[in-house]
């Protein structure tokens, strides 16, 4: 969780975005992590968790990331990244804006498009 918040705290210093990162953790490592960029590519989809789930896949060689879990730095993750943590085929979602306050928003839900 510690390093979804550094990522998002990165991105609004730099002026990429909202305090938002995240990272796919599988096997008890990083495997993935993102950062919010809408503003600095002009992009609404580039959300942290997004991000953090194209980097995962493209380490990992795969679209299925069963297994893994995500730690999201801030609230609950809007619906089309908590779709998009479905899609991918997280387990759990963690969120929280202090490593020592997390949530566990549980299993990824599809919420219709």
């Amino acid at each position: 969780m510690a390093r979804a918040i550094a990522l998002g705290e990165a991105t609004s210093a730099a002026g990429h975005g909202m305090a938002y990162g995240a990272v796919v953790v599988k096997g008890g490592k990083i495997v993935g992590e993102g950062a919010n960029r809408i503003y600095a590519d002009h992009d609404p989809t580039a959300h942290g968790e997004v991000r953090a789930i194209q980097d995962a896949c493209r380490r990992l060689g795969a679209r299925d990331l069963a297994g893994a879990v995500i730690y999201i730095s801030g609230g609950a993750p809007c619906p089309m990244c908590a779709t998009a943590c479905y899609w991918a085929g997280l387990e759990r979602l963690y969120h929280a804006t202090d490593p020592d306050n997390i949530t566990d928003a549980g299993a990824p839900r599809y919420a219709q498009c």
